[in-house]
């Protein structure tokens, strides 16, 4: 979360331009862009054996692993179908989950993977947002319960009651993992909200958008043919043996380019925590300060003025500050996204904050695979976990990012 202060970085403003923050609620009906979920699995086991043919950072144990073909639908809250979630088992255990885009005016079909992912609570959540609902309006007719990607990447449910009287209608979010009610408000410059990741994906341009998704697609069938031709079904689990068959000979031409650094995750202890627990990790990177501080002494040590208990998080200044006096290290905020950048910043051996509406993350690591980069996160979210989320692999192209600050 970012911290409220009067003396508020021109950058942190620009965080924000060209989104929006409070979409219509009303669910949007799809168009012929829609994917439907068997295209979507077939990219999902396609990219999946991508990866693993090309022996990227991170897949070195999914040989063997299988995608459950029967995703769970996220949708967007605007009322677009955002993405299929699949979940990938590995001798019955969960090893991560594979985002794909439900649109094609999303661009490239896979957004992200997350590795060894924290379970969260679907049907409890969607129970208790209806609950909610019903007990705050009434009088009201709920339109609609859907699992929602409120504010990338948290994911809750969010029902729809319109009031019979006055025809408004509200939206009740629960948070999946917490069960937490979620305030509806809109993101602003210093605080974070509910906001719309369908709508900055198409900020890239629908047209663009299509041209990705077209070249995804056909790399997925590319992929999907040339097993075929070995007589290899890449929607059955990926045995060592297929893999073997594929990557002999080039059948798939997959490879990559990429580094990781050796960061462990670490999880917020609090809410507002993802500025200390994103501090706390690069600590232990540089090992410095001795001991590592607690998130709690990381919090406290910013001055919080006459606004008593704070009840927001830290700001990309307070990030700078902690670099120069306790790193002896320049901190630069930036809004410039560029690839190269972050990939010179990681062969240089230097992990940076990477910054979404609200949100803190510490990126660790990139890869290059079959022409698109993709950035390895540790996400300090969920809240009250032991390692957030270490495992977050994300594409660039039409990412959640909104401002970077470099440690040098």
């Amino acid at each position: 979360m970012i911290k409220n202060k009067i003396t508020i970085s021109i950058l942190l403003l620009a965080m924000l331009t060209g989104m929006a923050l409070i979409p219509a609620v009303s669910a949007q009906t799809e168009d012929n862009y829609s994917v439907t979920a068997e295209e979507a699995f077939k990219h999902a086991n396609a990219n999946m054996i991508s990866f693993i043919a090309a022996d990227a950072p991170g897949f070195e144990n999914w040989t063997g692993a299988s995608v459950d073909p029967k995703p769970v639908e996220l949708y967007d809250i605007n009322g677009q179908k955002l993405f299929y979630q699949f979940s990938v088992y590995k001798e019955k255990k969960l090893i991560g989950v594979i985002d794909i885009c439900a649109d094609e005016t999303l661009g490239p079909s896979l957004y992200d993977i997350v590795f060894d992912p924290e379970p969260y609570k679907a049907a409890e959540a969607m129970k208790k947002s209806i609950e909610i609902a019903k007990s705050e309006y009434s009088d009201g007719k709920i339109k609609s319960t859907n699992l929602v990607v409120y504010s990338y990447p948290r994911i809750g449910a969010m029902t729809v009651v319109k009031d019979k009287t006055t025809g408004i209608e509200h939206r009740i979010f629960v948070d999946a993992y917490s069960l937490n009610e979620v305030e509806d408000k809109p993101a602003t410059e210093t605080e974070p909200g509910i906001w719309s990741l369908y709508d900055r994906i198409l900020t890239y341009g629908k047209e663009n958008n299509l041209k990705e998704w077209q070249k995804s697609d056909e790399l997925a069938k590319s992929i999907e043919q040339a097993a075929a031709n070995k007589g290899i079904n890449i929607n059955a689990a990926v045995t060592e043996e297929n893999i073997k068959k594929l990557s002999d000979g080039g059948v798939v031409r997959s490879s990559f380019t990429g580094n990781i650094l050796d960061i462990d995750g670490i999880g917020q202890e609090d809410p507002n925590w993802c500025g200390p627990a994103c501090i706390q990790m690069a600590c232990e990177y540089y090992n410095k300060p001795i001991p590592t501080p607690t998130q709690y002494s990381i919090y406290y040590y910013f001055p919080w003025g006459d606004e008593g208990e704070p009840a927001s998080g830290l700001s990309a200044d307070d990030i700078v500050e902690w670099a120069e006096d306790k790193w002896e290290k320049t901190g630069t905020i930036t809004i410039r996204l560029f690839n190269s950048d972050a990939i010179s910043e990681i062969e240089n051996e230097r992990p940076f904050f990477s910054m979404i509406p609200g949100h803190f993350r510490l990126c660790k690591g990139y890869i290059v695979q079959d022409g698109y980069t993709y950035l390895r996160l540790n996400d300090p979210e969920p809240t009250g976990s032991l390692c957030g989320t270490p495992g977050l692999l994300e594409r660039t192209y039409g990412s959640s990012e909104s401002v970077r600050i470099y440690i040098r």
